[in-house]
């Protein structure tokens, strides 16, 4: 008896000596899927109302530490009046999960009319649906001018899910 405890608390023991393995949940659909087109707000100084489509890709995981993810949005458009001269550049955008809720958009590039903007996006994935809220914005790029945000509720097909871990 005394050997298994010596044995158990070796093994424990030489397992925290491990480095830690990153979390990631599990995320569907693997493969492409896509988003939109559905209506959204973008705002740097002046509000646009646009049309909104995306694809994204993923190999069935989510990352639950930040980058890199095995789930990926590979291309962004923005359509509809003066929508045309806002781009998203820089792709494909790592998606994390924070919470059973919560995604984050990593290092997201945007190129506007009035100016540009780079950093971390959140929004919420509810029922195959991200949420995007104005109070959630992506830095001024330069530092100083306004910070670019999105606001509305962007339906993915098929309907994308994960589990957090």
């Amino acid at each position: 008896m005394k050997r298994l405890v010596k044995v158990s608390i070796c093994t424990l023991a030489s397992l925290s000596l491990l480095p830690a393995a990153a979390l990631a949940g599990t995320y569907s659909p693997s493969g492409s899927g896509g988003a939109g087109p559905s209506t959204v707000q973008v705002k740097k100084g002046i509000t646009l109302t646009c049309t909104l489509t995306a694809s994204t890709t993923s190999n069935g995981t989510i990352s639950s530490t930040g980058t890199p993810s095995g789930t990926k949005i590979t291309s962004i458009a923005l359509s509809g009046g003066l929508c045309g001269a806002v781009s998203f550049t820089g792709m494909p955008y790592d998606v994390s999960a924070t919470s059973s809720t919560d995604v984050i958009i990593h290092d997201v590039r945007v190129t506007g009319i009035t100016g540009n903007c780079r950093g971390d996006l959140k929004a919420k994935l509810v029922g195959g649906v991200l949420q995007f809220n104005h109070a959630n914005t992506i830095p001024s790029d330069p530092a100083g001018g306004s910070p670019c945000s999105m606001q509305g509720n962007v339906s993915t097909s098929p309907t994308a899910s994960y589990t957090y871990p």
